[in-house]
């Protein structure tokens, strides 16, 4: 297919010659060198200098959650595996151990594709064995191995008991919080646990509302939907968490991983190779993706699979399948050469414009997403990230049951935000590149062109469509995966100082979710929550924060008592009002009462969810775990590009 994916698509020599030949006329903000004029993009890798081993000895991602540089040093040794777990047909790769010589770093290997896996655990049913097994690996009395021997089983096996995608689970703190298809699917809401309780003599699995260490949910942040997975009709059956159905995918991922380099390794070592995962944006939020950090280890790291997608699609391959995306890319920059050439003669200090920017569309089982982004800063002699900033304008993603019917509604959005004022000057891309299998490709293709007809996407009607390859989203993450590790750099070199090793990838995102504060100054009172204030919305620049909100008691007091419709005047003179020491108690009583709860929206027409209990962010607990009141707190809130939150409270008083 002559396409743009990943591994299966390739650049033509003179699309790649004239992208070489541009790359002095660069001007992106971080001044990174160009190359030289007359590189070329090569077939394969090239060495970094022998004093890169030393310059990148540290360098991972800084912004990747729960990975430190030691963590990447620790298994720098291992083959880091990458998953495209949210795929329709999930693909794996990875990118292999970095090599080493005498003089320092070897060249980079390339990323391989390692094949497909199922997106299901499948469990032996009927099986006594399988049920003792399955319930010693949950306590960790057993190892994966054990599972593998004893529980597992195959996709076409009658007897199976599957667990359908775990994936879509994770982190759900009840069975009314899934997409409505979800719980429609597997009859779940919440008296889903008299259900599952009704059903508990068949072999099978069920959805069902419980909690962290199994006992009954109470409605705070210990709860948790589980599986209620039972291989045998005479045993209990066994609660388990999404996140440990996803571990056992992980698993059987790392052992198809080894199984291609033939690892000579033992089982643990297995186990513990690096993860990466690639996530849809309609799944990346704060528990969702804390549960999935869970299921893959301590060096694992996520990727919103739309920059998956991209990176993967920029992959040149064999010169006899040209891919069409870096064409059309290449088309742009030689145009815009020509109009730089006549620009600088007559203005010297003129600079050529350097993104190029793209579209890519996406679908997977249950999803699609739409994303604009800028590309920039050609890397030729890096084939596996030959552009080494990556800039996203705008993100529109829903989850949904038919995906094909929520394509209209996806891309007319992207449009509008596009057309928004802050990126009214945006330039509209060379093409459009659709990732998924063929047939969703060929659908999203198919809607794409019938919007235009229609006139809804008349703007658009000069893009092209260029499809990819079924694997460019899992090649894409094993190569975020391997500069996140320090696998993948690059060397930046400024006028009058050092080298410097730099990221060989950088992503500037926006944010999947929106993030929000609610505030109650009347206790527990269900009816005194204000309105949702909102923090971060969707298609801020990530990472974000801290922002800060302050909350003082003798301004609660003033809440409390008088509302929250005064002038900034009066409410001033009411807050300095209830300072002093006469005022003591009725601060110390709007302390108490002060409730704080922070939320989180998963799709721009979806509710807000919670994020973890309500908090008493006025009040401290001393030795004997009494309540203290305090007099001021800062609640400082930070937004990741994973849609992870990191909140924190500083108080006085």
């Amino acid at each position: 297919m002559a396409g743009a994916g990943g591994g299966g698509a390739g650049a033509g020599a003179g699309a790649a010659m004239a992208m070489a030949n541009h790359a002095n006329a660069m001007g992106m903000p971080n001044a990174h060198q160009a190359p030289p004029q007359g590189s070329h993009i090569p077939g394969g890798s090239t060495a970094l200098p022998p004093n890169a081993a030393a310059l990148g000895a540290d360098l991972v991602a800084k912004d990747q959650h729960a990975l430190s540089q030691k963590q990447a040093r620790n298994v720098a040794h291992l083959p880091l595996v990458a998953v495209d777990l949210y795929g329709s047909e999930p693909h794996v790769a990875m990118f292999p151990p970095k090599q080493s010589t005498n003089n320092g770093d070897g060249p980079t290997p390339p990323p391989q594709l390692v094949g497909k896996m199922k997106p299901d655990v499948y469990f032996k049913g009927n099986d006594e064995q399988a049920h003792k097994t399955l319930r010693k690996y949950l306590t960790k009395s057993k190892p994966y191995t054990a599972l593998v021997q004893d529980a597992l089983t195959v996709s076409d096996n009658k007897d199976a008991v599957c667990m359908e995608r775990p994936q879509n689970w994770l982190g759900l703190r009840r069975a009314s919080d899934a997409a409505k298809y979800l719980q429609k699917a597997f009859g779940t809401g919440d008296d889903s646990h008299a259900i599952a309780e009704e059903q508990s003599l068949e072999v099978g699995v069920t959805i069902d509302n419980s909690t962290l260490d199994g006992s009954e949910p109470l409605g705070d942040d210990f709860d948790r939907v589980v599986f209620k997975t039972r291989v045998h009709p005479k045993k209990k059956a066994l609660a388990v968490l999404p996140e440990e159905g996803v571990e056992i995918l992980v698993h059987q991922a790392q052992y198809h991983v080894s199984k291609k380099i033939k690892a000579d390794k033992d089982d643990e070592e297995i186990m513990d190779y690096p993860c990466a995962i690639s996530v849809p944006a309609w799944q990346c939020n704060d528990a969702a993706i804390e549960s999935l950090m869970d299921a893959m280890g301590g060096s694992g790291v996520v990727f919103q699979r739309s920059i998956c997608a991209a990176v993967g699609a920029l992959r040149p391959g064999p010169q006899d399948k040209p891919n069409a995306l870096l064409t059309a890319i290449n088309d742009v920059r030689t145009t815009r050469m020509k109009e730089f050439q006549i620009t600088k003669a007559k203005d010297p200090g003129a600079v050529m414009v350097d993104e190029v920017t793209l579209f890519f569309f996406g679908m997977a089982h249950d999803g699609v997403e739409c994303t604009a982004l800028q590309v920039g800063t050609l890397q030729p002699e890096k084939t596996d990230c030959l552009f080494g900033e990556i800039k996203v304008l705008s993100n529109v993603s829903y989850q949904a049951e038919d995906p094909a019917a929520v394509l209209e509604k996806c891309m007319t959005e992207l449009r509008d935000n596009l057309n928004a004022a802050s990126m009214a000057d945006v330039e509209l891309p060379p093409a459009i590149a659709v990732y998924g299998t063929k047939p969703q490709q060929s659908t999203i293709k198919e809607k794409f062109e019938a919007l235009v007809k229609s006139g809804k996407l008349n703007e658009w009607k000069d893009i092209p469509v260029v499809t990819t390859t079924t694997d460019c989203v899992a090649m894409g993450t094993a190569v975020l995966g391997g500069v996140s590790h320090g696998r993948l750099r690059s060397i930046q070199q400024l006028s009058g100082k050092k080298p410097k090793a730099i990221l060989a990838i950088r992503v500037a995102n926006v944010a999947p979710v929106a993030v929000g504060v609610r505030i109650n100054y009347h206790g527990d009172s269900k009816k005194g929550w204000l309105p949702v204030k909102t923090i971060f919305d969707f298609d801020r620049r990530v990472p974000a924060g801290p922002y800060t909100i302050d909350f003082r008691a003798s301004e609660c007091a003033v809440h409390r008592e008088l509302g929250s419709d005064l002038s900034d005047e009066e409410f001033l003179k009411a807050a300095k009002a209830n300072e002093g020491s006469k005022k003591i108690p009725k601060r110390e009583e709007a302390a108490r009462n002060l409730r704080v709860q922070i939320l989180q929206k998963w799709s721009r027409d979806g509710d807000w969810k919670k994020v973890g209990d309500v908090k008493k962010a006025l009040v401290v607990l001393n030795k004997d775990e009494e309540e203290i009141p305090v007099e001021h707190v800062a609640l400082e809130l930070s937004l990741a590009p994973s849609g992870i939150i990191t909140a924190g409270l500083q108080g006085e008083g």
